[in-house]
């Protein structure tokens, strides 16, 4: 029997169980079959019945929220916590589901209300301080995200996702030393966590140790080779001084996911940078295949054609950047430089003004 057929046995089983509304338990395992098995919308349906019939418990509407989530239905579910308010108002783990609801349809205002409420109730609860600190940090408060974070670590000093939030907070808000000691942590608790890696790279090439990031994202890749993020950032590191392994690198992101913007881009940049004209204008103008207006793309796809004595095609795009970016002082330059090539002396002068112009 494969695992498909003995998914759909179990579903009939629980089915079958599921004929008391009572049966709480069977009704759970039922729900987690059809999530197991990707039905969201079947898990759902089924809870929602029960949760109509009589008071939510925090069990159900944990995996309720779940199987919305899955799903993309959260929305149903707030009438749920909003009905359910009075019976369960003094538990913190009623906030802090509540809070995720809201976090999840966006209103996060909501969500730091629900979840602030939840660690006034229970203020030992590492998972609350962790859901306030989140929302926090989607609010932009920043300070107040950090504060939450450090009370989830002192409550909980194995909780790796905190780690990795605050890092980011600390990359964010300028302090890569701390970012850094932060997601050290973190992998000091789970080694083979590849975000962890990934934003210890970051942080490292935020500061210039391009060694230690690359390092980093080489052992992200041992851990994950699947891992696009992982490539691409090897490769981006790797540009300045090793073209070579920086071009298998942001290959084969691309590889792994077909269409990568960035990665397009930056194959672009290093065939700009080895000479490889051809290769560029390929790689840039793949880029403007899904982005027609990218300054970035724009601008280095006609400084690719200034260079391979195409001026006509160079003004085109630096043109075009200076109308999406009138203060690019150096698209204005190379914009002169083509039409100098196209003997056009007059628009040249002009171009060559405007960016002196704002140089100044």
């Amino acid at each position: 029997m494969s695992s498909e057929d003995r998914t759909q046995k179990r579903i009939a089983d629980l089915e079958r169980s599921v004929v008391d509304p009572a049966n709480e338990v069977a009704l759970i395992e039922l729900a987690r079959a059809y999530i197991d098995g990707g039905r969201h919308a079947a898990a759902a349906a089924k809870l929602d019945d029960r949760l109509s019939e009589s008071v939510s418990t925090l069990g159900l509407l944990e995996l309720a929220l779940e199987a919305h989530q899955r799903g993309g239905t959260v929305e149903r579910i707030l009438d749920w916590f909003e009905r359910d308010e009075a019976q369960l108002a003094d538990e913190a783990a009623f906030w802090t589901l509540r809070g995720r609801a809201h976090e999840l349809v966006g209103q996060l205002d909501e969500a730091r209300t629900c979840h602030e409420r939840s660690v006034v109730l229970d203020p030992e609860s590492a998972e609350g301080y962790f859901r306030l600190g989140v929302t926090q940090m989607r609010l932009a408060a920043e300070k107040d995200a950090i504060h939450a974070f450090e009370r989830s670590i002192e409550l909980d000093p194995d909780l790796l996702k905190a780690y990795i939030n605050l890092g980011l907070l600390h990359e964010q808000t300028g302090n890569s030393r701390k970012a850094i000691e932060s997601f050290r942590k973190a992998i000091s608790i789970d080694p083979r966590s590849v975000e962890s890696r990934l934003n210890l790279g970051a942080a490292y090439g935020d500061l210039g140790m391009q060694k230690e990031a690359v390092s980093e994202f080489q052992a992200a890749i041992e851990i994950d080779p699947s891992s696009v993020l992982a490539h691409f950032n090897l490769g981006v590191s790797l540009i300045e001084d090793s073209p070579e392994e920086a071009y298998i690198a942001l290959r084969r992101a691309l590889t792994l996911e077909p269409g990568h913007w960035e990665a397009n881009y930056h194959l672009g940049l290093l065939g700009f940078k080895r000479g490889q004209y051809d290769a560029a204008i390929r790689s840039f103008q793949q880029c403007l295949d899904s982005r027609p207006d990218s300054v970035r793309a724009l601008y280095h796809l006609g400084l690719a054609y200034n260079k391979k004595d195409q001026p006509g095609r160079a003004i085109e795009c630096l043109s075009r950047v200076c109308e999406l970016d009138p203060t690019n002082s150096r698209a204005h330059f190379y914009l002169g430089v083509a039409h100098d090539k196209k003997g056009q002396y007059d628009k040249a002068r002009l171009c060559y003004q405007a960016a002196d112009r704002l140089k100044k």
